[in-house]
């Protein structure tokens, strides 16, 4: 673990505190994504320990290196394989321009969003109209433990939406696929190429070889 994020710890701690049980603290250490959880504080909102891995969304910001233009991102959409949403929030901690931790906030706003119905119910029933605005952000975090659930569900997400089964798919088609999973990180994971594989009915060597020249296209 670098020794600099040893003085964010206590924030972690201070912040949980502070903003209360619907407030999940985490300490990334970026240089160790399989286990960059090295603090936390009410990790019972999302069920991630220390030692625990990177989001994908934390591994894309990291790799685009997102953090070179700013110092945070907030606002954004976390979210859990059981549906559970959240309010995320991620500073970047840096280090002579190089990342080396993220500080990531995340609200559950399950107990303001019940009382927001009971009050709209409550206005609906007086006929009261009231305004609502969206306001979505160019950012959406699954926040479940496992790393390699979150490559499969990505994979079983982009595959499912194809017109077609990945059977009847062409070689190109398939390779489209991959190149679209590859732009968002999946392969950075481990045993992603054996699942990507399994799902579009192709072989691990079969998948390498599309990688391969998807990358060199992209040089």
């Amino acid at each position: 673990m670098n020794s600099s994020l040893n003085k964010y710890i206590p924030l972690v701690e201070f912040i949980g505190e502070a903003c209360g049980a619907d407030f999940e603290v985490i300490l990334h250490d970026t240089e160790n994504p399989e286990r960059s959880i090295i603090a936390i504080k009410n990790g019972h909102l999302s069920g991630r320990e220390i030692g625990g891995p990177m989001t994908e969304l934390a591994l894309k910001l990291a790799r685009k290196e997102e953090y070179r233009d700013r110092d945070f991102i907030a606002g954004y959409e976390g979210r859990l394989q059981n549906g559970k949403r959240f309010i995320s929030s991620t500073f970047f901690i840096k280090e002579q321009e190089k990342l080396i931790g993220m500080l990531c906030i995340n609200f559950d706003p399950s107990a303001i969003s019940a009382l927001s119905g009971q009050v709209q119910k409550l206005l609906d029933s007086f006929h009261i109209i009231s305004g609502s605005r969206e306001n979505k952000s160019d950012y959406t975090e699954v926040l479940d433990n496992s790393v390699s659930m979150l490559s499969r569900s990505i994979i079983d997400e982009t595959i499912s939406s194809l017109a077609v089964q990945p059977d009847r798919l062409t070689a190109s088609e398939k390779q489209d696929v991959i190149a679209e999973l590859n732009e968002q990180d999946v392969f950075a994971t481990k045993g992603a190429v054996a699942q990507t594989a399994r799902r579009l009915n192709i072989s691990v060597p079969t998948v390498y070889r599309y990688l391969k020249k998807i990358r060199d296209e992209q040089r």
